[in-house]
């Protein structure tokens, strides 16, 4: 389940992705933004009665294009309680390609363009 926290960033982010032709996957990239919000949507699975185990609440996040996410597990009496918590980054020259700098200050094994998620 995935939960849209500020959908003003959401829309932008989804416009921006779309401009730059790295909403889809196209085959040649895992790094497009939809492949990643499908990947925290669907995060955990369903239980046997076909609940979400994990619900992921998406955010704005401090670098440019890129959200915050906290991701939630449901406890046996039905309370929603945080698991962990990282960022759905993106990457490109703006910040080395996921060498680390600013403005994202996170690293890729490889040089990205696109999204990546960070925990």
């Amino acid at each position: 389940m995935l939960i849209i926290e500020n959908q003003k960033h959401f829309d932008e982010v989804v416009a921006f992705a779309k401009t730059v032709g790295l909403y889809e996957d196209d085959g040649k990239t895992s790094n497009a933004l939809a492949s990643k919000l499908k990947y925290l949507e669907t995060y955990g699975g369903k239980d046997a009665d076909g609940n979400d185990r994990m619900r992921v609440r998406l955010a704005p996040d401090f670098a440019p294009f890129s959200f915050f996410f906290v991701i939630e597990k449901r406890n046996d009496s039905g309370q929603w309680r945080t698991l962990f918590n990282g960022g759905l980054l993106f990457h490109g020259r703006h910040d080395g390609n996921g060498s680390g700098s600013a403005p994202t200050f996170a690293v890729t094994l490889e040089p990205t363009v696109g999204w990546s998620v960070h925990t």
